[in-house]
């Protein structure tokens, strides 16, 4: 029995010598040795409201839903409310993004406003809560320079309806923003 099991090990020994002797490299007597260039070349970016990549298009940035009123109604405010509540930019650390708020679909006379069925309502953006800096139409925001982080803007808004009784209906507008960098 143990002549048997002095023979397998033999055995066992010999297929692993060879196995070893198979998969051991060569030994070369002269190398050369080179390398590998890489680039990636990044420029800035910006994204919105968290987005995974950049978008062209960055469709609605969120909406400002007044309360319901009466046909008549003093102040009245709102806030933007996007995806992540306040509107969110992030940009490549270093880049000097700026938001336009353009004009929306009722704007007159330099003026922004609601509409429903003929009837419009003026309204105002502002860049802070006091509502005391408005956002004109066509006015550039400045975000500063970029960090990692993302630059909260937050935007506001005022109704009044001026002493005017005004019809029933759903008041809306769109106003665009163009994100530069």
């Amino acid at each position: 029995m143990s002549h048997l099991f002095k023979s397998s090990r033999r055995r066992f020994a010999l297929a692993a010598a060879i196995a070893c002797a198979a998969f051991t490299a060569p030994a070369y007597a002269d190398s050369s040795s080179g390398t590998i260039g890489l680039l990636l070349n990044v420029t800035n970016a910006c994204v919105v409201n968290g987005a995974a990549s950049v978008q062209s298009n960055f469709g609605s940035l969120g909406s400002i839903n007044f309360p319901d009123q009466p046909g008549i109604f003093g102040n009245v405010d709102g806030q933007l409310v996007g995806t992540l509540g306040a509107l969110q930019v992030q940009c490549s650390p270093n880049a000097t993004p700026v938001l336009l708020i353009g004009a929306g679909a009722n704007d007159a006379a330099g003026a922004r406003h609601m509409a429903s069925n003929g009837t419009t309502v003026a309204y105002r953006l502002f860049s802070d809560a006091g509502r005391t800096t408005e956002i004109t139409i066509g006015q550039q925001l400045p975000l500063g320079t970029a960090t990692t982080a993302a630059i909260t803007v937050p935007i506001y808004a005022r109704v009044n309806s001026g002493g005017l009784v005004l019809p029933a209906g759903a008041y809306t507008d769109t106003v665009q923003v163009t994100l530069s960098w």
